[in-house]
């Protein structure tokens, strides 16, 4: 069976499971969320897979920074789940939008942080930059996302 990378931004319900240390996430069907799919393959077939999954997980972060408060940086979680579970969102997911067909699994890879919080980046005319966090690492993803520093 076939995995493909997802990104999806963070939501409450993500959060509760990340708190908890509980082992990937619970998806439930019609989640949005966005991922290198075959027809954007097909209508992009002179970009190269890594400037795909990037453009898919900026996607994913624009979609983050527009739904958090303005004072708030964005959390993307990329994941992995099974082709089957994911269906193409059609027009309003953009080029790489998905929606998940039913309930499904995903098992977490690693936390996408942008830098600036959404006001800043609105400010900015460049795609977000983002942080890696290990999949580990959910709880000190949360804790930046939150603004909250070690001195």
């Amino acid at each position: 069976m076939a995995v493909m990378r997802i990104y999806l931004p963070l939501t409450t319900e993500d959060r509760a499971a990340l708190e908890s240390s509980a082992p990937g996430l619970e998806l439930a069907a019609g989640r949005a969320v966005w991922g290198v799919h075959a027809e954007a393959r097909a209508d992009r077939s002179e970009e190269d897979e890594e400037d795909l999954e990037y453009d898919a997980l900026q996607d994913a972060a624009h979609i983050s920074l527009l739904a958090g408060p303005a004072d708030r940086r964005a959390l993307v979680i990329a994941a992995d789940v099974l082709d089957a579970a994911l269906e193409i969102a059609g027009d309003n997911g953009g080029a790489f939008g998905l929606v998940t067909g039913g309930a499904t699994r995903a098992r977490v890879a690693s936390f996408h942080v942008t830098e600036l919080d959404a006001a800043a980046a609105a400010a900015d005319d460049t795609d977000p930059a983002l942080l890696w966090f290990d999949a580990s690492e959910g709880p000190d993803a949360l804790t930046y996302v939150d603004g909250v520093t070690e001195t």
